[in-house]
């Protein structure tokens, strides 16, 4: 959450009546003077309120990252604020979820607007957003939408927990193609949940639609972004005008056939949103065509500026300014590792691997792990972001710690799981080295406490000499 406004009476409420059916939930802030604390206090005193931010280019997920690690359900639901969730509907969303299908990602669908900036926005969320999902989604594309994003806690760990929701500039299709990179389906859900919009204002919503255009024109879904205007309302009846035009028709059968084609062009809408259970009346239609005719206007603006301001924070830059390394999609996510700034003692240098510890990072990997060395010194290598790990990573670890066993560095591995660290017992590591469960075990056996040279715990467990 983030201030007051999105900690309403109706949705703590909700929040609330969930725990009492016993549902974990973890309500995350930012800062212990959120306006969000004092109201969700009123609503529900006993609620769990984690305070905290990370440090990274994408605010939500600096804000819920804390929740995510703190998640210790068999299944997790990460909820955008404002949606109203009751146990029947969660299970419903969750359904899904199988050995499978790692990832369901429930669609909000916005209701009870108050005022015509509110009934365009919800045009825009249950009509123009939802069809560009489902036809991408169709077509087997990763996207994604706020809402409620649901994963087991298996599949959670799989991608690095939070780490996963980063890898892109959009936390929900970074999410998507880190599960789909474990080789799990991805599904949009077939259970739309409830956003309440209340009143609205014009400069926001024209805004966050301005940042939704210009988040997506980074993503390798880009081409489909491009394409909604010209299948939209105006550009279709233009060319339509156009063709009319162009076989001599007068003015009245190009006015009569501009009618028709609005007609169609809403009932279409109207059997899109009906066959989601959606409403779609006389203001919905006329907050339609308004929509469409912005439509040009949104695609000039959003190509015009590469600012995205989310949450007081230019997210546009701060994606920029990360100045990422390209992994092997060439899409612009961050496959770099990177020196951890949490858990470890400012003497044991942490180096955190990538989610793909391949060929083409293994490099980085090693030049990274090479330049942390220190004679005497002690190094944690953390795989919890890893889920995929070829020979060529491995070869990577063993030059890097042969290297380490000249200079009488002591080197612990901590945090791998699932497939990276099934390959660790392959290639022979997990009997060569004591593989800690987590940084603060790996930082325990590395104190000056611990018993044994480098060289005897590199001896395979069970043997001697």
């Amino acid at each position: 959450m983030l201030g007051a406004s999105d900690a309403s009476p109706g949705y703590v409420g909700a929040l609330r009546a969930l725990a009492d059916a016993g549902a974990e939930i973890l309500v995350c802030v930012g800062r212990d003077d959120d306006g969000a604390v004092a109201a969700t206090r009123a609503v529900w005193p006993q609620a769990p309120i984690l305070v905290g931010s990370d440090t990274t280019f994408n605010p939500k997920m600096n804000n819920v990252r804390k929740g995510l690690e703190a998640a210790s359900r068999p299944v997790v639901a990460l909820c955008d604020a404002g949606i109203i969730l009751d146990g029947d509907t969660l299970c419903r969303a969750a359904a899904p979820l199988s050995d499978k299908v790692g990832l369901v990602l429930a669609l909000k669908a916005a209701e009870t607007p108050e005022n015509f900036a509110a009934e365009l926005e919800r045009v825009y969320i249950d009509g123009h957003q939802a069809r560009f999902l489902f036809a991408a989604d169709r077509l087997g594309l990763a996207v994604a939408s706020g809402g409620v994003t649901l994963l087991s806690q298996e599949t959670l760990q799989r991608i690095g927990r939070a780490d996963g929701f980063n890898r892109w500039i959009a936390d929900d299709y970074s999410v998507t193609r880190s599960v789909r990179e474990l080789g799990l389906a991805t599904r949009l859900g077939g259970v739309m949940l409830r956003l309440p919009l209340g009143k609205r204002h014009w400069p926001q919503v024209w805004q966050r639609q301005v940042r939704w255009a210009r988040t997506r024109l980074r993503l390798p879904v880009w081409p489909l972004v491009l394409w909604e205007p010209a299948i939209g309302w105006v550009l279709s009846g233009g060319f339509g005008a156009a063709a009319l035009a162009a076989a001599d028709l007068d003015a009245e059968a190009i006015a009569l056939g501009l009618f028709f084609h609005t007609v169609a062009w809403l009932a279409g809408e109207k059997w899109f949103m009906a066959g989601r259970g959606l409403a779609f009346g006389w203001r919905a239609a006329a907050a339609a065509v308004v929509r469409e005719a912005l439509a040009p206007v949104l695609m000039v603006q959003a190509l015009g500026g590469r600012t995205i301001d989310w949450r007081g924070t230019d997210l546009g830059r701060q994606w920029r300014a990360r100045s990422p390394r390209k992994n092997s999609a060439g899409d612009g996510a961050s496959q770099e590792p990177v020196s951890s700034k949490m858990e470890a003692p400012p003497d044991i240098a942490t180096i955190k691997l990538p989610q793909l510890t391949d060929s083409t990072t293994s490099s980085w990997v090693e030049e990274s792990m090479l330049a942390a060395l220190r004679p005497g010194g002690r190094m944690i290598v953390d795989g919890s972001a890893v889920t995929y790990m070829s020979a060529a990573g491995v070869r990577a670890l063993a030059t890097v710690l042969h290297r380490a066993e000249e200079q009488q560095t002591r080197v612990v591995l901590c945090s791998f799981s699932g497939a990276a660290a099934d390959c660790l017992m392959v290639s022979g590591f997990s009997r060569l080295l004591d593989i800690a469960g987590s940084v603060e075990e790996a930082t325990a056996r590395l104190r000056p406490s611990h018993d044994g040279s480098f060289v005897n715990r590199l001896q395979p467990r069970g043997t001697t000499g």
